[in-house]
């Protein structure tokens, strides 16, 4: 399981509230996960069954991991996930046996457990949006 961050877009909307439009996709107005980017809760299993969802604007908290995943999560499950410390103690909350991949890449495998099958749909996953040129955050729900 992991997270990964569009950029928030009304795209075709005429009047667009709170700032000025953005031409032609745009950068957002600060550096590093913000409220301007939108959240999207990847995970998925060895058999490549994949759930993804949109949990908010920001970076992801607790609550909204729970909200988007609590129902499909048992305690047989294994989480496999990055280093972001919410992860961390949501495992420890559920019971579930957890194990952390820092982004410095040094460690990428452990045994049979990885995170690369979910970082390679996301790599997939942005490649198709950009086929779009971008889409409306409101379409990235049924993705």
């Amino acid at each position: 399981m992991d997270e990964t961050y569009f950029l928030y877009s009304e795209k075709g909307k005429r009047k667009v509230k709170g700032r000025k439009a953005r031409k032609r996709g745009g950068s957002s107005s600060q550096r590093g996960i913000n409220k301007e980017q939108v959240c999207v809760l990847v995970a998925r299993d060895r058999q490549k069954v994949t759930y993804s969802k949109v949990v908010g604007q920001g970076r992801i908290i607790k609550t909204r991991l729970e909200e988007a995943i609590g129902s499909k999560l048992t305690s047989s499950n294994v989480l496999c996930t990055d280093a972001w410390r919410t992860f961390m103690t949501y495992a420890k909350e559920k019971g579930l046996e957890h194990y952390r991949f820092k982004s410095d890449g040094k460690e990428r495998v452990r045994g049979v457990y990885h995170i690369q099958n979910v970082n390679s749909y996301h790599s997939r996953l942005k490649g198709w949006i950009n086929r779009f040129n971008g889409v409306a955050t409101k379409y990235l729900t049924i993705i």
